[in-house]
């Protein structure tokens, strides 16, 4: 092992980095789980559209996200932008978020990888005594060692099982298609998109996209960072953008044509895509489908399990934490301290939710889901406001209007949006009535505050961050 804080450079091309993204936005655990719940609970026909309306904000923020990765590469991401955006006390409130997010985002995967494998084993009639809680630490000690391993491993891993995942969808909407004899456009008109629980489904459309700003994580490994991390951003929100409305509208074809005068709000969405696929396809492709399921949110981990451990790294080198979480890997140069670091705490707190018998779905899955998504999207209000205020103060930069503060101001209000209706609609979404969903919002509040005492606590040492490369 080596004290050499360098991750290794030019290690990751182009579409590494978008499986990186795609892998981490789980496209089959978003079909199967996500958008049932969207249909149910949100506005019905309308959800293809808000979809495609969810990847147009994502695109919108995607121009300041990206004109400010020009002059910030860090593996911190979004917290090294609100730092050069809006100062270091919002830079450690905002690194505070993402910490919060993609721990929260990992507990919810886990959770769910934990509880399907599960279901998986009983349906094949194998007899393991094996709970939810000891499939999740397996899977998480095996994302640790292809956390150390080459990243450009991970990748070729990542992309592999987000082809499988994605084809099978794929494949499912083409069946769906061709037997469909009337086809039309409704879910992408005004009237349709509006109506019913709008704001409720644009949390589930646009929390299908949490994890796509990986793509400047990657920027200390990434080839031609000035082009690839850019290109790697639009090509990733585009895909997930057109992979889930295509897919959504390709079910309200079937729904609407086999199921005359369907009522959305009564579909059962623990096994409205299942059934689908069933008759359709036919039952391998829901065996499938259902292995495919469990490789999705491996994959998910995965990628949210580099993009902490670069967080880590990051906030090691700027001296914000512990120094040896910013060493590298003699031979593979990834940040396997933190790897490791961050492997042992999700086994040492999935081996506690066991022991309190916690259930994976009702209770680790929706409270940290939800704790996740809000912390995630409060990080984003605070990039786009931190995109605007780096280039008012550098008006010399040649950065158009559009990216520098038309296109964030839009993202802002946009992802603003999205957060209140989160808040105001917890219960509903989280699907449970538990007292712990009402806090949820107060511990994201709290993980801010705690970020700008730290940060107070920094100035009375007179600690100058160590300049980040622009």
């Amino acid at each position: 092992m080596t004290s050499k804080n360098k991750l290794k450079s030019g290690s990751l091309g182009l579409f590494s980095i978008v499986f990186f993204v795609v892998a981490a936005a789980s496209p089959l655990t978003g079909i199967v789980g996500a958008l049932p719940v969207a249909f149910s609970l949100g506005n019905g026909e309308g959800i293809p559209g808000v979809y495609l309306l969810a990847g147009i904000l994502l695109v919108i923020f995607s121009f300041g996200f990206v004109a400010m990765s020009k002059y910030t590469k860090n593996s911190g991401a979004f917290y090294a932008y609100i730092i050069q955006g809006l100062g270091f006390s919002s830079g450690l409130a905002g690194l505070n978020l993402a910490l919060l997010g993609y721990i929260c985002m990992q507990f919810a995967i886990s959770a769910m990888f934990g509880f399907f494998t599960s279901e998986l084993v009983k349906s094949l009639q194998i007899h393991v005594p094996v709970a939810w809680w000891q499939y999740a630490i397996v899977m998480q000690i095996i994302v640790v060692l292809l956390g150390i391993s080459k990243v450009e491993i991970g990748g070729k891993v990542l992309g592999i099982l987000m082809l499988c995942e994605v084809g099978i969808v794929i494949l499912l909407d083409y069946v769906i298609l061709q037997h469909t004899h009337t086809m039309n456009l409704n879910s992408f008109l005004p009237s349709t998109l509006l109506s019913g629980h709008f704001g409720i489904a644009m949390v589930f459309a646009i929390c299908s996209f949490i994890g796509f700003e990986a793509t400047a994580i990657y920027a200390e490994e990434c080839k031609n960072p000035e082009k690839n991390i850019s290109r790697a951003t639009f090509i990733a929100v585009v895909i997930i953008t057109l992979f889930f409305a295509f897919s959504a509208w390709a079910i309200v074809q079937y729904l609407v044509n086999v199921q005359k005068n369907i009522s959305f709000a009564s579909l059962d969405p623990t096994t409205l895509i299942f059934n689908i696929t069933q008759a359709t396809l036919g039952s391998w492709a829901v065996q499938l489908m259902s292995v495919l399921l469990v490789t999705s949110l491996f994959a998910a981990t995965q990628a949210f399990h580099n993009s902490l451990s670069r967080y880590l790294f990051a906030m090691a080198k700027d001296q914000l934490v512990w120094e040896k979480l910013s060493y590298t890997h003699a031979k593979h140069q990834t940040p396997y301290i933190a790897s490791i670091l961050q492997g042992i705490f999700m086994v040492v707190m999935l081996a506690i939710f066991g022991a309190f018998h916690l259930d994976p779905m009702s209770e680790v899955f929706s409270w940290a889901s939800m704790l996740g998504s809000m912390a995630i999207l409060a990080l984003q209000v605070g990039v786009s406001c931190a995109v605007i205020c780096f280039f008012l103060r550098h008006k010399h930069l040649n950065v158009s209007k559009w990216s520098s503060v038309i296109a964030p101001t839009i993202s802002a209000f946009g992802m603003a949006y999205v957060l209140m209706n989160v808040i105001e609609n917890i219960k509903l979404i989280g699907g449970s009535s538990s007292i712990v969903l009402s806090f949820l919002p107060w511990i994201v509040l709290l993980v801010v505050v705690i970020g700008f005492l730290k940060a107070l606590h920094f100035k009375k040492r007179n600690f100058v961050l160590p300049i980040i490369k622009s």
